[in-house]
């Protein structure tokens, strides 16, 4: 039996988004102030169960736990693989990648099947328990000690957090052999397309070059994509949410430079759909060159990117795709400046 999920019809530019709420239990580094104490005394180091949340627009499916076949490579936040009609989907021990604990999976488990960047993939939680319309107001960037596989956090109507996991990292960190990507949440009781060729114009004056402004609450995604846009003739400002971002093209238009956006989507506090809309309905803004760059995937993402006045809609780290959005998006930079003066 499986759940489908579909996009439900969330205006663009609300800064809405839906949130599939799941458990995974992690364990708690031993207490040495009960360490001379009788076993029943000491702490339980699978007895507290976590909230965390991903977004509604990279789970295909959520499905009972299948028959799994043995991965090769012998990594244990692999489990093995299963088939999705008819496609292979690696099916990851979300806890394990996570380096929380080596959480038992029981025949009750769930697997959130993904698809972000392209990519099938199947993470094995211990239960999803709801899904949740949440605005990205409610949502808080992440403590920097958390800041590796998290994106963000919110607290529930109990006053719980829910950690917004970076599935994206998890990932990456799994194909590159770094360190699990979340072992350092905090310990319990701590609360609080469309793209054109055209050539790139000769470069403007030094103290004219033009802002390609990042916005990304990822700090790894913020330097990919500082290092892609680094050949080109201009400054380059990062910022880690829409709103953030939102203060930086007023300084900037203030202060007559021209810039163009390269944003995230998913961001704490101000969305990029609900960015791109804001900037792109307001007058001092409407020809600023706007990419929105996201690894959420399929046709309706790429509808609701260019509905909210994007200029284009373009896949996380493709890497050709952004240096010719660029490349196009500068030169039209180069062109207004020539004209305007």
């Amino acid at each position: 039996m499986s759940d489908s999920f579909e996009m439900r019809q969330i205006p663009v530019g609300s800064n809405l988004f839906e949130l599939i709420e799941f458990t995974l239990t992690r364990s708690q580094p031993a207490n040495p102030l009960l360490a001379d104490e009788p076993s029943h005394v000491q702490q339980d180091p699978l007895s507290e169960p976590t909230l965390f949340g991903v977004n509604v627009a990279k789970v295909r499916e959520v499905i009972r736990l299948p028959h799994l076949e043995p991965a090769l490579g012998g990594r244990r936040e692999i489990l093995g693989l299963f088939h999705l009609r008819g496609a292979p989907v690696p099916a990851i021990h979300l806890s394990a990648a996570l380096g929380f604990s080596q959480e038992p999976v029981s025949s009750a488990a769930q697997v959130l099947v993904t698809e972000f960047s392209g990519r099938l993939t199947g993470f094995v939680v211990a239960g999803a328990r709801r899904i949740r319309r949440v605005s990205w107001e409610e949502v808080i960037p992440p403590q920097k000690e958390l800041i590796g596989g998290i994106t963000g956090m919110m607290l529930d109507e109990q006053k719980r957090f829910i950690f917004i996991l970076d599935f994206e990292k998890v990932l990456s960190d799994l194909e590159s052999g770094d360190a699990p990507a979340g072992s350092s949440l905090p310990l319990r009781g701590h609360s609080p397309s469309l793209l054109l060729t055209q050539p790139l114009a000769q470069p403007v004056a030094a103290q004219q070059l033009p802002v390609v402004l990042i916005v990304d609450d990822s700090p790894t995604a913020r330097k990919a994509l500082q290092e892609i846009v680094g050949s080109f003739s201009c400054s380059v400002h990062e910022c880690g949410d829409g709103e953030q971002a939102w203060q930086e093209c007023l300084r900037l238009n203030a202060r007559g430079i021209p810039f163009m956006v390269i944003s995230d989507i998913e961001m704490p506090r101000l969305d990029g759909y609900s960015f791109a809309r804001r900037v792109k309905t307001d007058g001092r803004f409407s020809q600023t060159p706007f990419l929105l760059h996201s690894s959420l995937s399929g046709q309706a993402n790429r509808e609701r990117a260019m509905a909210s006045g994007a200029d284009a809609f373009i896949g996380k780290f493709n890497k050709s795709d952004i240096q010719a959005a660029v490349e196009t998006c500068l030169h039209a930079l180069g062109k207004r400046e020539r004209i305007a003066s």
